[in-house]
């Protein structure tokens, strides 16, 4: 279809007889396929790095901890037998290994067992094999054995870092924001702070994009323009101009270098490059040309970039500052408290403008609905670019200069300012609808809303502002209502996650009703089970959940349950098993806790307990199988909550949790009806699904949820043997998440898994470069 679009362009332009235009497009495209495939020679690996553990060397390129486990980028990496890697690759480090003092530029050596990139299966999932791709990063591996520090030596630019990671010494979360400002190592802000940034719209201070470059290049350049013209002398004999822009670009190439380059910042450089050249060779030039010119000296570099979101949004905001922001330069004021008039009017018509021009982007990619960014952005972008920003730079150049002392001060003084910034975007999330998220809006509506925005723009010019404040009103309404406004839920659907070796699925019944079970993740870490199932739902149009069910308490089940709770607009209630050891769990503590602040009731459930929820469907019958009432067992999977839930006419199902054997002796005894579908308990594991449990069940559908080639080899052969000899449909998530329809009552359930798009133009060029290489 885009070759076909690009077709129709070109052949338009020829009748057009823009012939060159039509080369230049022709050329692009030409280069743009070239890169792609010198990207997938990268990326390009044979069976040899798959099929068993091997034991390689490689370089250190960039260092990120998180909560409980290291992870490395690495580059240059050999196996024991000289077969070199040609891409890079991400190395993981758990345990003991995961404390150890290791920095970019050192050498390592460890036996490591290695995968291919892999995305998970679910609607609206992150696309990480993508995200690999154009960072040429050919294998993600997990250290076995045998870790070690081939070659301490580090490079003179990561001992200049390391400086500067002294001198950050506070011991809160400013210290991860300042660790993102200075040295690009976001993965260091706590999941607290992030989501106080992504609330309020303000997500943008943590990136260093084009703001925080030319804030270090504005701040340099107004520092030596200021020192040069103190004496008339030297304003006669020194190039004022070309010194402070000289000035300013070589601080913010500095400033780059020490923050790692990280995407953002180098289109941020070469914007800036071409605005400074533009600025030079000619005082009036029109600077949409300049961004234009930016643009294409970014492309011609990167063309892959043309795919990518951080790349967009900085263009759109930069474009419609440039194109509605011209008639704040009308006039000058003279004293002091007009200019700070002039200049408050200036941040909130930026502000405005950059909001407007990237929503349909964020809210498309973020989930989020940031209602209060304008206030949010009047307060925090002052106080980073005169506070955070200038004190931060003076103290990375102090501890550059070796003054530990000073700079320590300097970033103290900084990180106060970061933590009254983060006291304020927390008191604005707590404002209501601080915290919205959004359905993601089809494109028609995407188009409608930049169409909308605009004619409001062209409004704006030909003078009509009162037109064009109604008519953007009206535009604004009109989306932030659909974007809101989830899709009605017209059958029962059970969706069962890929999400990995863990547990989660959803039911969705008429009348909007949601109920979600379980959702599993690590400890501390920011994107797991929860945010991928908030994702999910919000892609199928649904915001919020009535009922949110938590079957045990271990990670791979509950782990990512604070993060579901933050992630959706409301939670009606939650359930948990009422045994000892879940009320002394600290984990469940934490989701007690949460739920007590925003009033959601909590529920302690035990065998016999039952509850009705009304659908339209009719009503839901909610059943708790296991365990009973104090029931005490060494075998923590046996304390999970096993759940049947019936809608007459439709289904019967049974979620078990991590049962085993033990468990479902006794559930047989107590008595088990036949079902239409169910979880196999314990991801498959041998040590449940009993042939005894199996038989009396009878399931038409049976899902297991496994990670993707785990180590543990679930499922169990013996287990899919006893499915397949009940005449159960079997399925694993690992192959995609499972969604299940009912079209209406008695009739048959319309079962499927999801897949990806197919014909992404990266799979398309490995996929070639393998077939080409094998016949070569």
């Amino acid at each position: 279809v885009a070759l076909l679009l690009f077709g129709t362009l070109i052949g338009l332009l020829l009748y057009l007889r823009s012939k060159v235009v039509a080369l230049i497009l022709c050329v692009g495209l030409l280069w743009g396929i070239a890169d792609l495939f010198l990207d997938a020679r990268q990326v390009a690996v044979d069976e040899f790095w798959l099929s068993e553990e091997r034991t390689a060397s490689a370089r250190l390129e960039k260092v990120e901890q998180g909560a409980n486990y290291t992870r490395l980028l690495v580059s240059h990496v050999v196996a024991e037998n000289g077969q070199t890697l040609p891409g890079m690759a991400l190395l993981y480090l758990y345990g003991k290994e995961a404390r150890l003092p290791v920095l970019a530029g050192q050498k390592i050596r460890a036996k490591v067992r290695w995968r291919l990139p892999r995305n998970y299966l679910n609607p609206d999932a992150f696309d990480y094999r993508a995200w690999c791709f154009d960072r040429h990063i050919a294998l993600i591996g997990s250290v076995r054995s045998g870790f070690e520090i081939a070659d301490a030596g580090i490079p003179w630019l990561e001992f200049l870092r390391q400086r500067i990671r002294q001198a950050i010494t506070h011991g809160g979360p400013e210290d991860g924001v300042l660790h993102a400002l200075m040295l690009g190592e976001r993965n260091r802000v706590g999941e607290k702070a992030n989501a106080a940034f992504s609330a309020t719209g303000t997500a943008h201070l943590l990136a260093i994009s084009g703001m925080h470059v030319g804030m270090a290049a504005a701040w340099v350049f107004a520092l030596v323009w200021w020192l040069v013209t103190r004496r008339e002398l030297w304003i006669v004999q020194i190039p004022v101009r070309l010194t402070a822009l000289s000035a300013g670009c070589a601080a913010a190439l500095v400033y780059a270098t020490l923050a790692g380059w990280p995407l953002p910042a180098i289109r941020s450089v070469v914007i800036l490059a071409a605005g400074v050249i533009a600025w030079w060779l000619a005082r009036r030039t029109e600077a949409v040309n300049t961004l234009l010119a930016a643009l294409g000296l970014i492309l011609l570099f990167d063309p892959s970039a043309i795919a990518s979101l951080s790349l967009w949004l900085s263009f759109a905001a930069t474009a419609a500052i440039l194109l509605w922001g011209g008639r704040l330069d009308e006039e000058q004021p003279s004293t002091p408290g007009r200019r700070l008039w002039r200049a408050m009017q200036v941040v909130a018509w930026v502000s405005i403008l950059a909001t407007l021009a990237t929503l349909p982007m964020i809210i498309s990619t973020f989930g989020r609905l940031p209602l209060y960014s304008l206030p949010a952005n009047l307060l925090l972008v002052p106080l980073f670019g005169l506070m955070v920003m200038p004190l931060a730079l003076l103290g990375e150049l102090a501890s550059l200069c070796g003054l530990g002392a000073v700079a320590v001060g300097l970033m103290e003084a900084s990180g106060f300012a970061v933590q009254l910034g983060l006291a304020t975007m927390e008191w604005i999330a707590a404002l209501p609808g601080g915290q919205l998220w959004a359905v993601k809006p089809p494109l028609w509506v995407d188009m409608l809303y930049v169409a909308g925005l605009l004619l409001t723009g062209w409004l704006y010019w030909q003078g009509k502002r009162f037109m064009a404040g109604c008519g953007l009103l009206l535009v604004l309404v009109s989306f932030t209502t659909l974007a809101l406004y989830g899709k009605d839920i017209d059958r029962p659907t059970w969706v069962v996650w890929d999400v990995g070796q863990g547990a989660a699925s959803t039911l969705l019944l008429p009348g909007n009703q949601v109920i979600a079970v379980d959702a599993p993740g690590r400890g501390g870490s920011r994107f797991n089970g929860g945010t991928m199932l908030a994702s999910g739902l919000r892609r199928m149009g649904v915001t919020h959940i009535d009922l949110l069910v938590l079957s045990h308490a271990q990670s791979d089940h509950l782990g990512g349950a604070m993060s579901l709770l933050r992630s959706v607009n409301h939670v009606g209630q939650i359930w948990l098993t009422d045994l000892p050891a879940v009320h002394a769990d600290a984990r469940v503590r934490e989701i007690t806790e949460f739920a007590a602040a925003r009033h959601i009731p909590v529920r302690w459930l035990s065998s016999g307990e039952q509850s009705t929820l009304p659908t339209d469907a009719g009503p839901l019958e909610l059943s708790v199988l296991w365990p009973p009432d104090s029931y005490v067992s060494a075998n923590s999977n046996n304390l999970s909550l096993v759940l049947q839930l019936s809608l007459e006419g439709y289904f019967r199902l049974l979620l078990p949790g991590d049962i085993e054997a033990a468990a479902e002796e006794q559930l047989i005894k107590n008595g088990l009806q036949p079902v239409d579908g169910m979880l196999v308990p314990h991801h498959g594991s041998a040590t449940s699904s009993r042939a005894a449990f199996v038989r009396a069940l009878q399931p038409r559908l049976a899902i297991t949820q496994t990670g993707f080639a785990n180590h543990y080899h679930f499922p169990s052969a013996k287990v899919v043997r006893r499915y397949r000899q009940a005449g159960a449909q079997l399925l694993d998530t690992s192959k995609g998440a499972v969604i299940v329809r009912w079209p209406g009552p008695g009739e048959a359930p319309i079962v499927g898994q999801w897949q990806p798009d197919g014909g992404k133009r990266r799979d398309l060029a490995s996929r070639f470069l393998k077939r080409w290489g094998r016949q070569g």
